[in-house]
């Protein structure tokens, strides 16, 4: 059986579309015959990855196929379709858009769930319960994000809190004088090898993240050495979030934010054993998200579930 994951377009940066490749990839690594398709079968151009891309019309009958949990057209073209089919849900909050009305994914012929996080499983286990959902998460590429050299400078990416970062900035000039020329790096749009090197080189990375089912670059961030500060992008709490590894703000508190925000410029710029602590506690952290963990759960699941259906 090939392993099929399903995506939109490989163009669009993502975190989600960049962890289906990271699934792929690492399954192939593992010897199975998996890839990604998409409509045009197009590969990504903002990132690096050696899993192969193949259009939609060329997926055979015995694929077992992996569908994202937000694209209604890829559930409606594969309705009255042969294929076994799985869901990645990569974030609970868009899985409504997936279901374009049903009452479950079981009814678009689905029979397991992949998720990312344990708050995603935790959240399908009861939006879901008719169907088993599996800890499969994605990885932080160690080889790809690591420290170097710092300055004292801010990263962020404000694609899901623009008007917020507009106002923490003005905030953070007001509340921390002595350091209100601090450069920021936005890195809307910008490549993953962009990031990587922009995070690689700051001492701080606030967290703009809204409505997310994991932050992936916050912990590329803690990955590379950074101070982070800003939203964790759940109410409902974070698998990787603590006080330890960061300045965390309640969700949409902009106030709280800027004055965490200034906490972590203001530990980046004294430097010293507690701002020490913070970065390792933030590298430790990322680092439960490596590429060989991610490899061991996701292999793990994919071998009992293909045992299991082969019965």
């Amino acid at each position: 059986m090939r392993i099929v994951y399903l995506s939109w377009p490989a163009g669009e940066i993502s975190g989600g579309i960049k962890a289906a490749f990271q699934h792929v990839a690492l399954l192939r690594e593992a010897g199975f015959d998996a890839l990604v398709a998409t409509e045009d079968g197009r590969r990504p151009g903002w990132f690096e990855t050696a899993a192969p891309v193949a259009p939609l019309d060329t997926l055979q009958p015995g694929d077992v196929l992996v569908f994202p949990e937000n694209n209604p057209r890829l559930f409606e073209r594969f309705a009255g379709s042969p294929h076994r089919k799985l869901v990645f849900c990569q974030n609970q909050h868009y899985a409504w858009q997936g279901l374009a009305g049903r009452a479950s994914f079981a009814q678009w012929g689905v029979s397991a769930l992949l998720c990312p996080s344990v708050t995603v499983v935790q959240f399908c286990r009861r939006r879901f319960p008719e169907l088993p959902a599996h800890h499969t998460p994605f990885h932080v590429d160690e080889r790809v994000f690591l420290p170097t050299p710092k300055s004292l400078q801010i990263a962020c990416i404000p694609r899901k809190r623009a008007l917020e970062m507009g106002a923490i900035h003005d905030l953070f000039r007001a509340l921390c004088p002595e350091h209100a020329g601090i450069g920021w790096h936005v890195l809307q749009g910008a490549s993953e090898a962009k990031v990587a090197e922009v995070l690689g080189r700051s001492a701080v990375y606030l967290g703009l993240a809204r409505l997310e089912a994991h932050g992936m670059t916050t912990l590329e961030a803690m990955a590379s050495g950074c101070l982070v500060a800003g939203f964790t992008g759940s109410a409902g709490g974070s698998d990787s979030a603590t006080a330890a590894n960061g300045f965390w703000a309640g969700e949409d508190d902009v106030l709280g934010c800027a004055d965490q925000l200034v906490r972590a410029v203001r530990l980046a710029g004294q430097g010293g054993t507690e701002y020490e602590a913070m970065v390792a506690a933030g590298r430790e952290t990322a680092w439960a998200y490596r590429r060989e963990e991610a490899a061991r759960r996701l292999v793990g699941f994919w071998r009992a579930w293909l045992r299991a259906a082969l019965v």
